[in-house]
C-alpha cells in the first residue's frame, strides 16, 4: 500500500469510527462527555500517518457529520469545539515546551469551551442543556470547569501514551 493510500484509508476508517462513537451519545447518556474524548483519540493514528493536515481534515469531517447525524447535539458540539485538540497537541508541544505550555493549552481549551457555551446559550438555544447548567448553581459550575481543566491535562497525557502504543505496538502489526 503506498503512502497516500494509507493516509486516506486510515483517515476514512478513523472518521467513520469516530462518528459511530459519537452516535452512541443518543443511546448511552454518559457518552455525551466520553464519546468526544474517545473520538479524539482516534485522531492519533491519523496524525501519526498523515500529519496535522490530515488530522485537522479528519476532525472537520467528524465534526460536520456529527453535527448533522448525532441525536446528542451536546456531544457533537463538544467534539466540534474541542475535538481539534488531538490534531494540534504535538504542534503545541513542539512550540510550547515544558510547563509553560500548560497555561496556553488551558487558555485555548477554555476559550473554545466558552465559545461553545455561548453558542449553546445564544445561538442554538438548547433549553435542556441550559437548564442543566442553571440547575448546577454557581459553585457546582466552578467545580465542573475546574474538573474539565484537570481532565484536559489527563487527556493530554493519555494522547501521548496512545501515540506511543500506536507507533510501537499497533502500527507494526497493521503495516508489516
Amino acid at each position: 500500500m503506498n503512502k497516500s493510500t494509507r493516509k486516506i484509508a486510515i483517515s476514512g476508517m478513523m472518521v467513520a469510527l469516530a462518528v459511530a462513537i459519537l452516535l452512541m451519545g443518543g443511546v448511552i447518556p454518559a457518552a455525551t462527555f466520553v464519546g468526544p474524548a474517545l473520538a479524539g483519540i482516534l485522531l492519533v493514528p491519523v496524525f501519526a500517518e498523515g500529519g496535522q493536515k490530515y488530522a485537522l481534515g479528519a476532525w472537520l469531517a467528524v465534526s460536520t457529520l456529527a453535527l448533522i447525524l448525532c441525536a446528542d447535539k451536546e456531544a457533537a458540539l463538544l467534539f466540534a469545539f474541542l475535538g481539534w485538540y488531538p490534531a494540534m497537541k504535538w504542534k503545541l508541544d513542539e512550540r510550547l515546551r515544558g510547563l509553560k505550555g500548560v497555561p496556553v493549552k488551558l487558555l485555548l481549551w477554555n476559550a473554545c469551551a466558552g465559545a461553545m457555551a455561548l453558542m449553546i446559550f445564544h445561538v442554538f438555544r438548547m433549553d435542556q442543556v441550559i437548564a442543566e447548567y442553571r440547575e448546577m448553581g454557581r459553585a457546582m459550575l466552578i467545580v465542573f470547569i475546574l474538573t474539565a481543566n484537570v481532565t484536559l491535562l489527563l487527556y493530554d497525557r493519555l494522547l501521548g501514551v496512545m501515540a506511543v502504543i500506536y507507533l510501537k505496538k499497533l502500527r507494526p502489526k497493521v503495516f508489516k
